[in-house]
């Protein structure tokens, strides 16, 4: 069964903490949402190294999503202005989404499975 929610703001970071820790090295594929043109690939299976938050101000004012594990294939992309994460996941955690859903701009999809 797929479970979705939406974590609270003032649980992104220790949210997205624990998920680091808990998903490090695990396979994602990290994609851009473009309206007409669908889902635009910024990786495909490269281990998963983070997320991390810019924490100036009151909330976070971007997020960095980490992939890859050597200088030919890691990506870090930048979400500016953070408004909504979603999470949608299996029951065991197995297999799963991450929304993030940025003020002005294309939503981010990060989609981990778990190492066979």
């Amino acid at each position: 069964m797929i479970n979705t929610h939406e974590i609270p703001p003032e649980q992104w970071i220790p949210f997205c903490n624990r998920f680091s820790r808990e998903h490090l090295g695990w396979p994602v594929i990290v994609e851009v949402l473009l309206g007409t043109l669908g889902t635009q690939p910024l990786a495909r299976n490269l281990p998963f190294q983070g997320i991390s938050f810019d924490t100036k101000g009151t909330r976070p004012s971007s997020v960095e999503i980490a992939a890859g594990d050597d200088s030919k294939t890691h990506i870090a992309h930048t979400v500016e202005l953070p408004l909504h994460i979603w999470l949608a996941n299996e029951d065991d955690d197995r297999n799963g989404t991450l929304k993030i859903e940025p003020g002005d701009g294309p939503p981010v999809l990060v989609h981990y499975h778990q190492p066979a």
